[in-house]
């Protein structure tokens, strides 16, 4: 599926999120196609539906309806929302297809990356490189994959990101060795979609005849 890939630069999370839904709610309807949003967010908390109350209330944090506990987004992280209907109606087939594009993304820096122990992210040498929480809506999918490209890991500790220890929190340039940039990293995920079932419309409709 070819779609269009925009790259809305650095944004807060409350609009994005209320443009996604509204996005995702017409893409259900078969009243707009899917699109791939790239975003590097202001800092904030998301709280995902495994989040405690108290937890949200502590860090004040949005809570949304992704899966997942709490985590933390902001400068130096890339996040990828693939607000497009699933290939196919098979939740665990999309999560194992949002793995394998953080691991196709780590790959694009010689890096090795697999799933984590519950399946949702992807980790590199035993530190955790991206964070994976969806929700579906008529089967099209709302939220996505945030990749860890150059952050302070320090916002991590005042929680426990996705239930873990913040302790495994890391990033692409750390795992890399050398800095990663935002734009290598964009890079990369708009390589990477054929791992999602999508293709950059405007790569396609660039791309030299044969």
């Amino acid at each position: 599926m070819n779609v269009e890939v925009v790259d809305l630069g650095r944004e807060a999370f409350p609009p994005v999120l209320a443009r996604m839904r509204a996005l995702a709610a017409e893409v259900a309807h078969g009243t707009r196609p899917g699109e791939v949003w790239l975003v590097e967010h202001d800092p904030v908390f998301t709280a995902g539906r495994a989040t405690p109350a108290a937890e949200v209330a502590a860090a004040g944090a949005v809570a949304i309806e992704r899966g997942g506990p709490i985590t933390w987004h902001g400068p130096g992280q890339l996040v990828v929302y693939p607000i497009v209907r699933l290939p196919e109606r098979d939740v665990g087939a999309w999560l194992r297809r949002l793995t394998a594009f953080g691991a196709a993304v780590c790959a694009a820096f010689g890096l090795q990356g697999g799933p984590s122990p519950d399946g949702t992210g992807v980790f590199v040498g035993g530190r955790k490189i991206a964070s994976i929480g969806v929700a579906l809506r008529r089967w099209v999918n709302l939220h996505g994959i945030a990749i860890n490209v150059d952050v302070d890991l320090t916002p991590f500790f005042a929680v426990r990101p996705c239930g873990l220890a913040p302790e495994v929190m890391s990033d692409l340039s750390r795992a890399a060795g050398r800095k990663v940039t935002m734009d290598e990293a964009r890079a990369a995920a708009r390589a990477s979609l054929p791992e999602l079932g999508l293709a950059d419309r405007t790569r396609a409709a660039s791309a030299p005849p044969r």
